[in-house]
């Protein structure tokens, strides 16, 4: 993967490769469901998974609330002291429980409340259960304590248990609401069997003996982290939120189903990477600042090289890829060309953000990072709002390009002085 002098990485190499797996079971596990629920559901009835999974996602990302970062970057710092990783784990637990019941209100309101949003009612309920599961996920705790293997195994166990009955019982354009339903039992059960492993060794010694104080202070802490996510999270989501608005299922369907084998295969790539590196490079920059700085420069050149065959990928096969879904997704070609791009501008804007200005900057970089998604998001809704009632799917397709490209440019503007720094 990486080839890096005197295995100085080898701990992050190897936790990239088993999060690779992890991902791989997050991502190409679906790139194989998805398809397979296109085709048998037909544009429509994928719609409406498409736009309750967007939403859903979204309101993970909600939950989360940067907190793979921030509680992950303090859970490593005081893993040897017992009393305050209780306190740490206990309030961010607390916090995204919260969070969780805010969301739950916010879905009730959209379903219930919203004319056009009425047909995704049923969908949007059954994949909330994807939240819950989110919410005591501990992803957060078990990447601070260096055991994210263990993650790994648990997250491929409960897909090759649950995802394969997709193909067992979904046959028909009537089954939508029971791949929904299979969609959700995934993240319902690994949870359940994480539960049961920290419990078994111990990791956390008292749960929920805590204080308002500290569960501020946590949220405090993710708050900067969660503004620029949330508004990258903000525009992936109004995407499909302004399209099902001036738009019927069909066409929702189109855009979804192209963006989710976009984002399966770019994310599979750049994640693993992130999670694997951001605590080392982290540490790093405070003791080592130009060897952190050489660090992120081979990320970038692997994630260059990588999205580069994504996109060639995405580019030349996609007229067979709009053969294999099916007539109902005639015309998603041009989408597919259009986001192909797509994950080269994903990939170098990941790298220039979280590894360059979060991991390597100070917190003034921080407000950059933000300030970056920011203005991504008012691009993105903007450019939607005015593409979608004319151009439909392919405005959503122009709009998403568009807005990555400019994250892509910002991060890249606001991280120059770390990345490309001269090292002696």
């Amino acid at each position: 993967m990486l080839k890096l002098k005197n295995q100085k990485y080898n701990k992050e190499i190897w936790d990239t490769i088993y999060l690779l797996v992890l991902q791989g079971f997050n991502y190409i596990f679906p790139l194989l469901v998805y398809p397979y629920l296109m085709v048998t559901l037909g544009a429509e009835k994928f719609g409406y998974i498409g736009f309750s999974l967007t939403i859903t996602q979204y309101l993970m990302l909600v939950v989360d609330f940067g907190f793979n970062l921030s509680a992950t970057k303090r859970v490593a710092l005081y893993k040897n002291n017992k009393d305050k990783l209780d306190e740490i784990a206990s309030a961010t637990l607390l916090a995204k429980i919260g969070l969780m019941l805010i969301c739950l209100m916010a879905v009730l309101i959209l379903a219930f409340c919203v004319p056009q949003f009425r047909v995704y009612s049923q969908t949007l309920l059954i994949l909330f259960l994807m939240v819950v599961g989110n919410t005591f996920s501990f992803v957060w705790l078990f990447q601070g304590l260096g055991k994210i293997r263990v993650l790994s195994f648990v997250n491929i166990f409960s897909k090759l248990l649950i995802l394969p009955l997709t193909f067992v019982f979904v046959k028909t354009k009537e089954d939508y609401l029971l791949a929904a339903t299979i969609q959700s039992a995934v993240y319902i059960l690994g949870p359940l069997i994480t539960g049961v492993i920290i419990y078994r060794n111990k990791y956390i010694g008292y749960w929920f003996k805590t204080t308002l104080t500290n569960i501020s202070r946590e949220v405090k802490s993710s708050y900067p982290i969660f503004l620029s996510t949330a508004a990258s999270s903000i525009y992936i989501a109004s995407y499909v939120l302004i399209l099902a608005y001036f738009a019927d299922p069909v066409e929702v369907g189109k855009y979804t189903a192209v963006e989710k084998i976009m984002r399966g295969f770019c994310y599979l790539i750049f994640v693993p990477l992130s999670q694997s590196f951001y605590p080392r490079i982290s540490a790093m920059s405070v003791t080592n600042l130009p060897e952190a700085t050489k660090l992120v420069r081979k990320i970038l050149l692997f994630i260059f090289v990588a999205m580069s065959g994504v996109f060639v990928a995405m580019f030349f096969l996609s007229p067979y890829l709009v053969a294999f879904l099916g007539k109902e997704y005639a015309g998603t070609q041009t989408l597919f060309r259009i986001m192909s791009v797509v994950p080269m501008f994903i990939g170098l804007g990941g790298v220039f953000g979280q590894l360059g200005l979060l991991a390597i900057g100070n917190d003034e970089d921080k407000k950059d990072f933000k300030r970056t998604y920011l203005v991504a998001a008012i691009i993105a809704i903007v450019s939607i709002t005015v593409l979608a009632p004319y151009l439909q799917s392919t405005g959503a397709a122009i709009s998403l390009f568009l807005t990555e490209l400019s994250v892509a440019l910002g991060m890249f503007w606001y991280s120059r002085k770390y990345i490309f720094r001269s090292i002696s």
